[in-house]
């Protein structure tokens, strides 16, 4: 594995983009003995099938007293509830504090995702969701057991279209990335779709937007909790990848947010928002295949809910909606946001991600490449592509137009931007080709998330990772750059100088 500084003027497509330089928990009562390292306690022993042998280790939150499990050199805390659950007369309403509980809460059990149509894309590179349910708002909590206290934290946000995912998936099991880069790991379930993202004004005041609310309760139990967990909660990296990382990029627009998290880090996305009109539209669709009023879906069966929201896409979609105070443009809010260290990451090969369909197809068509960059780019682009698709090459052409238009270019501007306003900003690219389907996945969409929590190795990425003898090395040299980004707020590491971006020298670190 190897990384190489690129920067220059940006080049024209089909140029050189630049030049090379030098489980819902359960409660449960009794004693417990042994004392831990944060004041908790170590209770039995049991064999974890994750890992080596494991130990139950318990510490106190605000809410009560939780019990995990030790594995190895890791502490583990999962399903931990953020937020009261949103179901019944909370359901789209805003997040509201997670009550407090008597005895100790079991927190060995990821607890539910979202409520979601399911995705065999996603599944391919980032494994099962597990249990869905509308009782979703909980946080998953890996700490380095052993370590000193006051270490710096990641909270990850999934990504998923803002229909699919959850903290739980395969690729985002913390364990690794904790011990590897000495740092709290978090990773964080909230609302998807018609959920989280529904925005209607007969739904009341202060519902849009209600998966990013959930995200900001999250961090709000972060800040009050996770000191206890050994971190320090002036040393938050807020992260995220896909749609995860376009929530990252709104939340750190607002000042109001300032103080819960000191820098962030964007995989493979900055935000796009939907106008008011497209989502009450989109509620509205919904609440007519139900067969309701829109006052009225806070009363439907939620299956009923997703399979509506299934049955009116891809003409309606639930995202996030400028309103409130995103109804300004994007530019202008970055211009005035706070500033952070900023990394911002893509891949090279983003766009052939979306021609996966629970495999990967033998031969892509020119007529099927046409369709996918008309469902992704809109029929000017797709024009574009039929004048300039190379006969012998149809995959190809279409899935760099797809990487450009919506995730290069965008990530540039961003990054120019976010630069412009006084952040210091550091630019990646994986351009590590997988060996998957005979290499011509490359380095696509989310291909780098179980690289940088270190889980490549698991089962379920078998398909992506077996046979590619760099990716323990690729994995390693990732993981010791973003533990010195979550250590120092630069990603720079010895032997690895990494100059950050600017609008007049746009340094890129590609790893290879």
């Amino acid at each position: 594995m190897s990384t190489a500084a690129v920067s220059g003027p940006r080049f024209p497509r089909g140029g050189n983009h630049c030049l090379p330089s030098p489980g819902a928990g359960t409660l449960t009562d009794g004693p417990s003995a042994g004392r831990s390292d944060r004041g908790g306690t170590v209770t039995g022993r049991g064999q974890d099938t994750r890992g080596p042998v494991a130990e139950s280790v318990e510490i106190d939150v605000h809410a009560g007293r939780l019990r995990g499990r030790r594995t190895g050199a890791v502490d583990e805390f999962l399903g931990v509830p953020y937020a009261a659950a949103p179901v019944g007369p909370r359901r789209l309403r805003p997040p509201e504090p997670a009550p407090a509980w008597v005895g100790v809460r079991d927190a060995t059990r990821f607890g539910a995702a979202s409520p979601q149509p399911g995705s065999a894309r996603a599944r391919v590179l980032q494994g099962d969701p597990g249990v869905t349910g509308e009782d979703c708002l909980s946080l998953n909590v890996w700490t380095p057991a052993d370590a000193p206290p006051d270490l710096p934290v990641l909270v990850w946000v999934h990504g998923g279209a803002f229909t699919n995912g959850a903290g739980s998936v395969p690729a985002l099991h913390g364990r690794l990335l904790s011990e590897a880069a000495s740092a709290v790991v978090v990773t964080v379930n909230y609302r998807l779709g018609a959920l989280g993202f529904a925005c209607h004004d007969s739904l009341g005041a202060g519902t849009a937007n209600l998966g990013l609310r959930d995200l900001v309760a999250a961090l709000e139990w972060v800040h009050e909790n996770v000191a206890v967990f050994g971190g320090d909660p002036g040393r938050v990296t807020l992260a995220g990848e896909s749609a995860g990382s376009m929530c990252v990029a709104l939340l750190s627009l607002s000042p109001a947010y300032r103080h819960l998290f000191a820098q962030v880090a964007l995989h493979s996305g900055v935000p796009s928002l939907q106008s008011p009109a497209a989502s009450e539209r989109a509620v509205e669709a919904l609440a007519t295949r139900l067969g309701v009023r829109v006052s009225a879906l806070r009363s439907v069966p939620g299956a009923h809910i997703l399979t509506a929201t299934r049955d009116i896409a891809p003409d309606h979609r639930f995202w996030p909606t400028a309103t409130g105070w995103l109804a300004s443009p994007l530019a202008g809010l970055q211009s005035a946001a706070p500033a952070r260290p900023t990394l911002i990451s893509t891949t090279a090969d983003e766009g052939t991600f979306f021609f996966i369909d629970g495999e990967w197809p033998e031969d892509v068509s020119r007529d099927k490449a046409l369709s996918v960059v008309t469902a992704m780019l809109g029929p000017d682009a797709a024009k574009r592509y039929a004048e300039a698709a190379q006969p012998a090459r149809p995959l190809s052409t279409a899935a760099a137009a797809i990487t450009e238009r919506l995730y290069t270019e965008p990530a540039d501007r961003w990054a120019d931007r976010a630069a412009t306003a006084g952040s210091t900003v550091f630019r990646a690219e994986y351009a590590h080709p997988s060996p998957a389907w005979e290499g011509r996945l490359g380095a696509t969409h989310t291909v780098d998330v179980p690289l940088l929590f270190g889980t490549f190795a698991a089962p379920e990425f078998a398909v992506l990772y077996e046979s590619d003898v760099r990716a323990p090395e690729l994995s390693s040299t990732v993981r010791r750059a973003w533990s010195r980004f979550l250590h120092t707020g630069s990603p720079a590491t010895a032997g690895y100088p990494w100059r950050p971006w600017s609008p007049d020298d746009s340094c890129l670190r590609r790893f290879l």
